[in-house]
């Protein structure tokens, strides 16, 4: 598939947004990137021709990342092997009972986070 962790990840963010872009600011907080950090992986996935930069429409200051035709596609082709490798490494390696606990948990630390993104 040729696709990182972190590649895959920005790909989902971008997919999961409306239009499929979202400002670069926006996606470097999302993704836990450095400005700078962004903007190289936004040319290292537009040279691949997976994302795009475009002009912000409310604001022609700003830039925002764009996913691709090309992008969608290869988001959905890695999404299905992504699902199969944690499905093998981790849903079948604990029984239903611990699979609820963690659910459990996740959601907790979710609304915690939550919370203390709030403040």
């Amino acid at each position: 598939m040729g696709l990182t962790l972190s590649e895959y990840n920005m790909l989902l963010l971008l997919s999961e947004a409306p239009e499929g872009r979202m400002r670069m600011g926006q996606l470097a907080d999302a993704i836990v990137f450095s400005p700078s950090r962004l903007t190289y992986q936004v040319k290292v996935l537009s040279e691949r021709g997976l994302v795009k930069r475009v002009k912000c429409p409310e604001d022609g200051r700003a830039w925002e990342a764009e996913l691709t035709t090309e992008g969608r596609t290869m988001f959905r082709r890695a999404s299905v092997i992504h699902a199969k490798g944690v499905k093998n490494l981790f849903t079948n390696a604990v029984t239903d009972e611990q699979l609820t606990m963690i659910h459990r948990i996740f959601a907790q630390v979710a609304q915690n986070l939550d919370q203390v993104h709030d403040d």
